[in-house]
């Protein structure tokens, strides 16, 4: 295989890539050699571009041949030229080729001829355009966690302020009724915010769900982010079955899907949810399911829903989702009647109560003052805590950030419960502190604040009870009953 053809052809025949020549002038010609397969993917014959010259260039994006040509016609004097630019297969479909040429000269010196060689990069530009995508979001997510988190201590402070004005104030006067309005505001308020929170936060960890309370939750997203054109419809009957999953993932599902279906209502519409119990054998899944049909149903004319890569990413979410938690995503194919997409999660099985006997004994020490070690960076959240914690009758030590908690941790004196935020800043969040107390002293209790979601506090190691932000004074005083009664010893 001496002739430089030949290895020009095994290299066609082994790699996504074609290989093309043009004259002198930069009258760029289609490929004279690329393999079969790659032909095939772009839905034609190898042959079809010898035997049509501009069939290569008459694919290019239009928005993309300008770029293209410009580039030709500068390789005279630039003696080489790079660029990645769009290419339409037969079926419609965009694949993105990475070209490089360059200007080949005779013995004089004299332009000959331009080789070009045009590689496949599609997969390797979706990935990349995926990590890109990945990257804002995450950005988005730490900035939206943050101002929800500032929020949530703010939301903390005016909600304690406005309960102990409720309980002091005469229930019958127009003051209470304000002071109640307004709690009843911020509660609502908590709720979005536990919304934005958990979508900014990691991926959530499986718990058993209730269908129908998730897609309570669900529907506020769904009509939030689907406009006001399409109306949200949740069909959810009683008795659903419980499945495993991660909810803030499930509902980051059926918001996808929305956003999927909205294209194919352009004048607007109806999007349905409907939950139902399947036995086993009416599903895919061999095993008794529970199963969400996503329908769209438009107003005016249809629009196939979208094929891009868009749709891709929409689906695939979906797909990890649903299988991540041992189901199955069924998408039906474009035109066909009924639901668009069905998701199908097993039947998780109920376990027995287990009766125990400290569950009936009454808690121990209850009403017994002790001491507790607050640690909580924002000082009004601090302050008020400080405050609800003495109220319920309990010695109160305070700290701003997890140094100063460490310094009072190592005096010689009885503390009996860290009460520590997760969240906090100076190199030293609560799960840290937490394990440092506990090396400190082996047999303090431990109490978890944060606005994050319930299974943030088991990225540590330390064994704590929870309190999710914000909390009323009945929430705060369960929480220190049950973190103050946990089996260990407190500490001397």
């Amino acid at each position: 295989m001496n002739d430089s053809a030949d290895w020009l052809t095994l290299i066609a025949a082994f790699l996504p890539v074609a290989l093309y020549s043009a004259d002198a002038e930069a009258r760029l010609a289609g490929p004279r050699t690329l393999s079969e397969e790659l032909a095939a993917s772009l839905g034609y014959r190898a042959a079809d571009f010898i035997h049509d010259p501009d069939l290569w260039m008459s694919r290019v994006h239009a928005a993309d041949q300008p770029k293209l040509l410009a580039h030709a016609r500068a390789i005279a004097t630039e003696g080489s030229f790079a660029l990645e630019y769009r290419w339409l297969a037969a079926d419609g479909g965009e694949r993105i080729f990475s070209d490089r040429a360059v200007l080949v000269t005779d013995r004089l010196g004299r332009p000959s001829r331009v080789q070009g060689i045009a590689l496949d990069v599609t997969d390797r530009s979706f990935m990349r355009h995926q990590l890109d995508q990945a990257q804002r979001m995450a950005a988005v997510g730490r900035i939206t966690g943050n101002v929800a988190h500032e929020l949530n201590n703010l939301l903390t402070v005016i909600m304690w302020n406005l309960d102990l004005m409720t309980r002091s104030l005469d229930g019958t006067s127009k003051d209470f009724d304000r002071a109640h309005i307004a709690l009843s505001a911020a509660l609502n308020g908590t709720g979005l915010l536990k919304q934005l929170l958990n979508f900014a936060h990691k991926d959530s960890e499986a718990t058993r769900v209730e269908i129908g309370s998730v897609l309570g939750h669900a529907a506020q997203a769904l009509r939030l982010v689907i406009g006001a054109d399409i109306t949200v419809e949740i069909k959810s009957p009683p008795g659903l079955w419980p499945i495993e999953a991660g909810t803030d993932q499930l509902e980051l599902a059926l918001v996808s899907l929305a956003i999927h279906a909205r294209q194919s209502m352009p004048e607007g519409g109806r999007l349905v949810v409907e939950a139902s119990n399947l036995p086993a054998g009416a599903s895919a899944l061999d095993d008794d399911a529970v199963a969400l049909s996503v329908s769209a149903i438009a107003s005016g004319p249809v629009t196939a829903l979208p094929s891009d890569g868009r749709a891709s990413d929409a689906i695939t979410t979906v797909r990890s989702v649903v299988e991540a938690s041992g189901g199955q995503l069924v998408v039906a194919p474009s035109g066909a009647s009924g639901p668009f997409a069905r998701l199908l999660f097993r039947r998780l099985a109920v376990k027995p109560a287990v009766s125990s006997d400290t569950d009936s004994k009454q808690i121990e020490h209850e009403g017994a003052t002790r001491t507790v070690l607050v640690v909580e960076d924002d000082p009004d959240v601090r302050n008020v805590t400080v405050a609800r914690v003495g109220e319920l009758g309990h010695h109160v030590l305070e700290a701003g950030n997890a140094r100063t908690a460490l310094d009072i941790l190592g005096r010689d004196e009885p503390i009996d419960l860290l009460f520590t935020d997760i969240a906090m800043p100076g190199g030293m969040n609560g799960l840290e502190l937490a394990r440092r107390a506990r090396q400190l002293r082996p047999g303090i209790r431990i109490l978890f604040v944060s606005g994050y979601t319930s299974a943030t506090h088991h990225e540590g190691s330390t064994p704590g009870e929870f309190l999710q932000k914000p909390y009323r004074q009945e929430d705060l005083g369960r929480a220190l009953s049950r973190a103050l009664n946990r089996g260990a010893t407190a500490a001397a």
